[in-house]
Formats: structure tokens, C-alpha cells, sequence
């Protein structure tokens, strides 16, 4: 499918999306309720409503995860503009770029605590999304308030709490949910148990999945054979007013059946074998919240140790491979509301530190190094201070003005027996400003620095990157292409101007709607990008009687002293208070080598996503439409990596029969049409059309 044809469809779909109200309820009626107003985007660390903020925020809410059950990562966030998920449709392959910038510049929290798991093939967050309430995602640079890893944007998932759950007057509940997927024959369950009380209150959620083998689009089966159980246990506490505590636990367990290479098919000849793939991940959390009535006193802090780990056994040589992951982290901010003269404001001021220890194993090398997993340790310190200014707008100008101002200092030090020591420091600053001449119209501005510090795996590379029969003499004898150490790596450094526009109307088609529209378009300036280089060469004695020594090349990481990245992003949003929401999402990224012209970065199509459902209130009936249209990929030097464009349509609804009983039925049939597609950086085509059905019930008392 074309750009053009990809685009005119998507107009069409979102035409006749907004049109849908009138064909479901008189335009005459009243709605009985306004739409509410947009939250507030936590993970910018302000408490301005995202439509005012001076950037592109947006979230998913716990009803839009409810009605579509996603399965993973992609199924979860494939709603937001700017976000790629990646690595084909196995949960333990999938990883995540943002406007053009890999998963290494793109800050992850779990209820606050970073989650800095990354491999090259194994994915970087294991979270069942049954766990979670909601997800908040800010969209460019943000490393004045996260420091290193945020120059894409930030990711929060949310999980959910007692209150979220619980209704007025409510203190103990329960819920259970079952359901089946065809395309990989699922099966899952998961039970919830939550309970509050004047003081404690107290969650916890299990969920069990089964799954086999991975049905695409393309007609193949994709191996993977995976069982994973993940758990949730949270206990709170209201120690006095203003004061309340938080103690968590977030496990995921998963044994997994599938290549190696979780992004790709299983091989020959030794190569990318099927491996038995055992994933840990727990985050253990302490929270607190401290802000007592008429106080000073607006405090946030989170607490927070993590371990994750992927254990392989390839089932053909009994190879055992290991990558583990352990972490602690520390996080204080304190927020003050104030006047400063005709300016409402709010200061946060706060700090973090953060460390990572990572450990690698292979059973084949007699030393036990695995190639590409160092044994090596990150730590992190910085301060960081954020400004935010609401009044009326100067120089006499009608409406008000939202000024952002924010600056952080972080330090980082790496650590290895392989080779010397990497440290450096990095001062980064923002500067936002939104002006609303009236209730309806937003302009806005930006400019922001950020930077990520080399990660251990870039800077201590070492052992085998991956072996090959020998070009002349074949199997048994192999040859292999070896990792390098680079210890000398700078960070990158990127500077990014953004300007948008935002509308918003109320009662436009039908009293009690909302309307709201944003778009921006963005340019970052990049120095010193860490680039991954695979020198793929064999030497003239591969050739020449006795064939040997031969090798397949080197692999090493560097720095790229210059790109460019632009691109552009629109969002829309509407509610009908007769039970209509519509979603919107366009993107698009281009990114250059400046010295050669090159393409560079994790970039990604055109894309246009639209999200449609319509309630009924009589009898209990939601049911919606989901589409995703990109067009052809050809910003590639590699005509191997380049893809044609496609459109994806996945169906949902959901069923309540009862008026005072929780009892709901769910369906939705994913990839309508059975499209064979794949995305950008894949070894695989992605899942094809399959039935879903969940049945879930609750009760609160």
C-alpha cells in the first residue's frame, strides 16, 4: 500500500468515526453529563492539565486497556504518536523507539521506579499489562527533570490501587477474568483481591498466561511457546493527613520456548537455535507521600531495587546463556505552590541517584563470558529544579501565558574489569511557554537539551557476536565476527526546538462534547550519537589454501559527531457525552548522518492510528474499531530493511448483562483483514487475524 492510499483511507476512517454519533442517538438530545476535563500527565512533574502543556503529552487510560486487552507492549502503546514498538510479536522480542531514538533514549518508570533493562534481542520491560491503571507519556526531550536515557521522552505505566477499584462508601472487592486468543492459542486468568480500611488498604493481582505457537499474517508459524505468571502485591498506608506510605512488589516469571533472537525466525546450521528462555523480573518499592496540611511540606519520594534476568538453554548443544540485571534507585522531589507577582507558581526541586550492575555468563567460553553482556556497573547522581508560571499573558495581550522553565546537573561513572573507567558530568536545560489568547486556542514553544551516557554494553563490548559457517570450507568449521570495547565513549547530546498549536471546543457537535486537537512539529540537533557498527568482511586468507585464519569482521561501538532529526506529530481527542470517544494519532520522523547524508536513527513511516467506540447505555453494549495505517519505509541504505506501507483494522466490544452485577463479556477480532505486515526493525512478519474473548467478573462490597 502507498503513503497516499495509506492516508486517504485514514482520513476516510476518521471522517466517518466523527460522523458515527449522529447515526447512533437523535444530535437533538442532551447529554445528562459534561465530558471531564483532560488529566494532568504525571511524568511531567508539574500540575498543569496536558492540554496546556508546553509539549506533546498524552495518556492511556485503565478503560481503553480494559476494553482491549492488549497482550503486549505494542498492543499497549501502539496508540501513541511518535512511539514505535518493534522487534516483531513475541512479548520477550519487543523494544521501543521514540521521535527517532532508540529504547536507550527512552526513560521507562514503573509507579515511579526506572526500569533500565536492555538487551539487543530480549526485550526491556516485563509488565503484564492486566497490572496496570494507566499510562503517561511525554514526548521529547526530558533529561531536565530524568537526566540521562530521556532525550526520546519518558514512558510511565501505572499500576492500579485500591481507590482505583473501590467506589465511594466501598471498602472490600474482588475480581477474576478469563480468556482465550486464537492466533497464538491463549489462554489466561487473573485474579485481583483488594480491600482499604481508615488507615491500611491493601491489592493484590495474579495473572497466568499459556500461548503457542504465533500464527502471521504471511501464512508461517512463528515458534513461541511461552507460560508466564505475573503477580502484583501493594500495601498502603494513610499514616496521618497528608502522609501516606506505599510498599510494593512486581514480579514476572515467564518460560519461553523460541530462537535466541526473540525478533527473529529460528535458523540452520547452528544458527539463532531455539533456546529454552527462563525471564525474572521483580521491583520491589517503597513510596511516600508527605504533605500535611498547612505545611511546607509537598513531598514525593520513591524507593525502589529491581533484578532482571533472562536465562537461555539452547535445546539442540545444552548451551546455557545468562544476562542479569540488578539495580537500586533513590528519587526526592519537593514541590512549592506559590505567588509570584501577577504568576501562579509551583517549584520543584529534588534529586536522584540510581545504580546498575550488570553480569553475563556462557557456558562455551572458558572464562564464562557471554559476548555482547560485560560484567560492568553505571551509577548516577543529579540535582534538578523545575519552574512553573500561570497568569495573564504580557505586553496587554488577551488570555494567559504558561512558562516552563527547568535545568538539571547529573554525574555518571561506569565501571568494568575490561577496561577504564568512563565518567563525565552534563548540565541539561528547557525552557517551555504556551500562550492561550482564549479558552479555545493554544500556541506553544520549546527548547530543551538532553543526553544519554554510553551504556555498559556499548562501552565494554567484548567475546562473540555471532558465528558463521566458513565461506570456503563450510560446516563444521565456523568462524566468528568478535565484539570490541570502546571505554572511550562520549555521551550524546542533543538539542531540540519544538513549536505546535492546540484547539479545543466544547459543544461543537452536540451539547457536552469536547474537542481538543494538538500537533507540533520538532528539529534535534544530535552530537556524538553511539552507533553500533558491524564490520562484515572476511580477510583474503579465507580464501587462499589452508583457509585459515579467517574471521567474519569485528563489531564495535563509536561516536557519530553529527545528526539531524525532524519530524512532526498530531493528536486528537473527542467526547460525546451520548458515550462516543474518538482518538487520533499522526507521526513521522526523518533522521540524517549530517557528514554524509546517510539515514540515521530509529526511524520509522508515516503513521496514522484512529481509535472509535460508542457506548450503549441501555443495554450496557461498548463497541469499537481500532485502525493503524503506514506507509512505505525507504529510509534505509539496506534495501533489506525497507517495508511496504500497510493498514491494520482490529475490532472490540464488551457486553455488561447485568445493571448491579460486574459481570462482562469481552471480544475482539485483531488484524481484520489477516494483512501481512512487518515493521521496521523486525525478523518477522507480525500476528495475523485472530478471535479474542475474555470473561471477567467483580464485586464490591
Amino acid at each position: 500500500m502507498s503513503r497516499t492510499s495509506c492516508l486517504i483511507a485514514g482520513v476516510s476512517l476518521l471522517a466517518l468515526a466523527t460522523a458515527s454519533p449522529a447515526l447512533a442517538q437523535d444530535a437533538d438530545a442532551v447529554a445528562e453529563t459534561e465530558v471531564e476535563d483532560v488529566l494532568i500527565i504525571t511524568a511531567t512533574r508539574t500540575e498543569i492539565p496536558a492540554f496546556d502543556y508546553p509539549g506533546m503529552a498524552s495518556a492511556i487510560d485503565k478503560e481503553t486497556i480494559s476494553l482491549t486487552a492488549p497482550a503486549s507492549l505494542d498492543d499497549l502503546l501502539q496508540q501513541l504518536p511518535g512511539v514505535e514498538v518493534a522487534g516483531g510479536p513475541r512479548r520477550t522480542g519487543q523494544t521501543l523507539s521514540m521521535r527517532g531514538l532508540s529504547r536507550e533514549n527512552v526513560t521507562l518508570l514503573l509507579d515511579g521506579a526506572r526500569q533500565n533493562f536492555n538487551s539487543a534481542h530480549d526485550g526491556v520491560v516485563y509488565v503484564d499489562p492486566m497490572i496496570l491503571s494507566g499510562v503517561d507519556a511525554v514526548r521529547g526531550p526530558a533529561s531536565a527533570l530524568y537526566g540521562s536515557g530521556a532525550a526520546g521522552g519518558v514512558i510511565a505505566l501505572r499500576t492500579a490501587d485500591p481507590d482505583d477499584l473501590l467506589s465511594a462508601g466501598e471498602t472490600f472487592g474482588i475480581g477474576a477474568v478469563a480468556g482465550h486468543r486464537s492466533v497464538d492459542n491463549e489462554f489466561r486468568a487473573g485474579l485481583t483481591a483488594y480491600g482499604r480500611g481508615e488507615v491500611f488498604d491493601i491489592l493484590g493481582h495474579v495473572t497466568r498466561r499459556e500461548s503457542g505457537d504465533i500464527r502471521l499474517g504471511s501464512g508461517n508459524d512463528l515458534p513461541a511457546d511461552d507460560e508466564s505468571v505475573a503477580g502484583l502485591l501493594k500495601l498502603g498506608a494513610d499514616l496521618a493527613p497528608g502522609i501516606r506510605g506505599e510498599l510494593s512488589w512486581q514480579a514476572f516469571r515467564s518460560d519461553v520456548t523460541e530462537p535466541n533472537n526473540g525478533q527473529g525466525n529460528a535458523g540452520v546450521g547452528g544458527l539463532n537455535p531455539l533456546v529454552e528462555k527462563d525471564v525474572t523480573s521483580d521491583t520491589f518499592q517503597l513510596n511516600a507521600d508527605i504533605a500535611p496540611a498547612g505545611s511546607l511540606l509537598d513531598l514525593r519520594v520513591v524507593a525502589y531495587t529491581g533484578q532482571q534476568g533472562v536465562y537461555e538453554r539452547e535445546t539442540a548443544s545444552g548451551r546455557i546463556i545468562d544476562r542479569q540485571l540488578d539495580s537500586w534507585g533513590l528519587r526526592v522531589d519537593q514541590r512549592f505552590a506559590f505567588t509570584l507577582g501577577a504568576f501562579d507558581a509551583g517549584l520543584t526541586v529534588g534529586g536522584e541517584m540510581y545504580e546498575d550492575e550488570q553480569t553475563g555468563y556462557d557456558s562455551t567460553d572458558p572464562s564464562g563470558t557471554r559476548g555482547g553482556v560485560p560484567d560492568a556497573r553505571s551509577t548516577f547522581q543529579g540535582v534538578f529544579t523545575q519552574l512553573e508560571l500561570t497568569g495573564a499573558a504580557p505586553f496587554g495581550l488577551p488570555g494567559e501565558i504558561v512558562l516552563l522553565p527547568g535545568v538539571r546537573w547529573d554525574s555518571f561513572e561506569s565501571a568494568s574489569v575490561l577496561a577504564a573507567e568512563n565518567s563525565d558530568d552534563q548540565l541539561s536545560g528547557r525552557f517551555g511557554a504556551t500562550y492561550a489568547p482564549n479558552d479555545t486556542f493554544r500556541v506553544f514553544a520549546n527548547w530543551a537539551q538532553a543526553f544519554r551516557a554510553p551504556s555498559v554494553n556499548e562501552l565494554y563490548l567484548d567475546g562473540t557476536h555471532f558465528s558463521l559457517p566458513h565461506p570456503v570450507l563450510g560446516p563444521p568449521v565456523f568462524i566468528t565476527n568478535e565484539f570490541i570495547a570502546n571505554p572511550n565513549l562520549r555521551p550524546e547530546s542533543t538539542e531540540t526546538i519544538e513549536a505546535g498549536i492546540g484547539l479545543s471546543f466544547r459543544d461543537s457537535f452536540r451539547p457536552g462534547d469536547r474537542l481538543e486537537f494538538k500537533a507540533s512539529a520538532y528539529q534535534t540537533q544530535a552530537e556524538d550519537l553511539i552507533n553500533l557498527s558491524v564490520n562484515f568482511t572476511f580477510p583474503g586468507s579465507c580464501f587462499a589454501p589452508p583457509f585459515l585464519p579467517c574471521s567474519a569482521g569485528t563489531t564495535n561501538s563509536a561516536n557519530i559527531s553529527a545528526a539531524t532529526l525532524t519530524g512532526y506529530e498530531a493528536q486528537l481527542h473527542y467526547m460525546s457525552g451520548n458515550g462516543f470517544e474518538l482518538n487520533a494519532a499522526l507521526s513521522d520522523v526523518d533522521g540524517e548522518n549530517d557528514a554524509t547524508g546517510d539515514p540515521l536513527g530509529s526511524l520509522t513511516p508515516i503513521r496514522l492510528f484512529v481509535d472509535g467506540r460508542y457506548t450503549f447505555d441501555a443495554p450496557r453494549l461498548t463497541l469499537g474499531a481500532r485502525a493503524e495505517f503506514a506507509g512505505d519505509f525507504d529510509k534505509t541504505n539496506d534495501p533489506a530493511l525497507e517495508r511496504d506501507g500497510y493498514a491494520v483494522v482490529d475490532l472490540y466490544g464488551r457486553w455488561r448483562p447485568f445493571a448491579d452485577r460486574g459481570l462482562a463479556v469481552s471480544a475482539g477480532v485483531d488484524n481484520v483483514f489477516d494483512e501481512d505486515y512487518s515493521r521496521t526493525i523486525a525478523g518477522a512478519s507480525e500476528a495475523g487475524r485472530g478471535l479474542r474473548i475474555d470473561l471477567s467478573w467483580s464485586q464490591n462490597w
